[in-house]
């Protein structure tokens, strides 16, 4: 199994739990780009990116990530839990694509910076200092 692979699995284990799911919800294009079956709670679209581009080299880069049930937690849990996976793989960055105000103003509370005023990325070093403070 490839990096991508047990990157694609351990998110899907994350959200199995987390939302009580009992099949497999997510899988792996052949483009790096992590994917959820379309279902009611949770919708999520996942790039993989080492190289640079408008995003900094070794990159999990959010392109859409949206939780049925908003403003309970959801998505600062889940960047919580992407933090660990991008230590683990070696991940230096997250980033979030095409932002719009909602998705802004949570790229911010979590301190993200503004790569271009819609792209916003944050070191996985500041984002786990930010999620330890927290605890």
């Amino acid at each position: 199994m490839n990096e991508y692979e047990e990157i694609r699995k351990e998110i899907d284990s994350y959200l199995m739990r987390r939302f009580k799911y009992r099949l497999s919800l997510v899988y792996l294009t052949p483009d790096n780009i992590i994917v959820t079956r379309r279902n009611k709670r949770v919708d999520l679209y996942l790039r993989i990116r080492r190289v640079a581009s408008i995003f900094p080299p070794d990159c999990l880069i959010i392109a859409r990530i949206c939780f049925r049930k908003e403003r309970i937690g959801n998505g600062a849990h889940f960047v919580s839990f992407l933090s660990g996976i991008a230590l683990k793989y070696g991940f230096r960055y997250i980033g979030i694509e095409s932002v719009n105000d909602k998705s802004s103003s949570f790229a911010r509370k979590l301190g993200f910076y503004s790569i271009d005023g819609s792209n916003y990325a944050v070191s996985v070093k500041n984002l786990l200092s930010y999620f330890q403070n927290r605890i």
